[in-house]
């Protein structure tokens, strides 16, 4: 690997509860997501700079909150994946300023 990084999951913990504060000082008790559908690189083509990717996807914001959703009514456990959903959000979030 030509760059790579070793995180700690302890200072990883700490950001996102960082994270979390700067959401819970916000007056935003509600975040409107004012887009839906994004473009979606397969995840093994994602890291890939040297090639150009071709088989983008669609992904949707709405989809991956009900899909989230069902963590809090207990219709299924948290897996990995639910990062990869929830950046989505978080990143249509963070682009709007709305925490600012």
């Amino acid at each position: 690997m030509e760059n790579s990084i070793e995180i700690q999951k302890e200072d990883l913990k700490k950001i996102l509860f960082l994270l979390v504060d700067k959401l819970e000082a916000s007056d935003n008790n509600k975040f409107l997501l004012d887009k839906d559908l994004y473009w979606s690189i397969p995840d093994e083509k994602l890291y890939d700079i040297y090639k150009e990717p071709v088989d983008l996807t669609m992904g949707s914001l709405v989809e991956d909150w009900e899909f989230l959703q069902k963590i809090l009514r207990k219709e299924r456990e948290v897996i990995g994946y639910d990062f990869n959903k929830i950046s989505h959000i978080l990143r249509l979030i963070a682009q709007s300023n709305c925490l600012i």
